[in-house]
């Protein structure tokens, strides 16, 4: 019998440290910069990254991953709001990357899984931040009606002054690890109505996520509460 028990030990010590590896995780903040006829505006929101490596590749992307956080909101002039969408934890160029991007910066290097499978317990050469190039940019957007969900619309982040007026204009996107903690309540403190979206699953036009097809190019029909808040993933 204790043969037996100590195989079994044996065996979960084995599994355990196996399917261990291949698992990073690492909380990350991204600050958009304006610049207002006022002054300089900043906001931040910290989100947790989780990546997994699949030692089954069922789906043939060979990792796994999620998401906890929100998008970070700036208030542009008073009562006017600019929102930095979430980007998927899988998306490689932008969340899924960011340590490993810090280290291709620095280094000269491409971003690749060899890079990735480099980041794990390296985070002192991937601390610091980083400024995003345009093509890494997280979605912009706003309301013409703070109130109405339906009124959302796409911010160029080359011109938002064609939305929030003369001399506004997008200074930085930078991103940089952290250890500070997820940001929670601010997207709800400025979208009062977000909760309901979320527990009814409404895209923002206000049509179910689950018994409605997407039926136009109407931003409002092809976007829900996901990309601005997502709590565990």
């Amino acid at each position: 019998m204790k043969r037996v028990l100590v195989v079994a030990a044996v065996l979960v010590a084995l599994g355990w440290v196996v399917f261990s590896q291949g698992r990073y995780s690492w909380h990350q903040k991204l600050t958009i910069t304006v610049e207002s006829p006022s002054g300089e505006v900043s906001a931040s929101a910290v989100s947790a990254v989780r990546w997994r490596k699949q030692w089954f590749d069922w789906d043939g992307m060979g990792w796994s991953y999620g998401l906890t956080g929100e998008a970070v909101v700036v208030e542009v002039t008073p009562g006017r709001y600019l929102f930095a969408l979430l980007k998927g934890a899988g998306t490689t160029e932008y969340m899924g990357s960011v340590a490993a991007a810090s280290i291709a910066g620095r280094e000269g290097r491409v971003i690749d899984g060899a890079l990735f499978a480099e980041v794990q317990g390296k985070r002192d050469r991937a601390a610091g931040v980083i400024t995003l190039p345009d093509y890494q940019y997280p979605i912009l957007v706003t309301f013409g009606d703070i109130a109405d969900p339906a009124s959302v619309m796409l911010v160029d982040p080359e011109d938002l002054a064609a939305v929030f007026g003369e001399g506004v204009r997008l200074q930085a996107v930078t991103l940089e690890i952290t250890r500070e903690a997820v940001t929670e309540g601010l997207v709800e403190g400025v979208l009062g109505w977000i909760g309901d979206y979320q527990k009814n699953q409404w895209r923002l036009d206000g049509k179910s996520c689950v018994a409605c097809p997407i039926s136009s190019e109407n931003l409002a029909d092809l976007m829900s509460a996901g990309v601005f808040i997502v709590r565990r993933n």
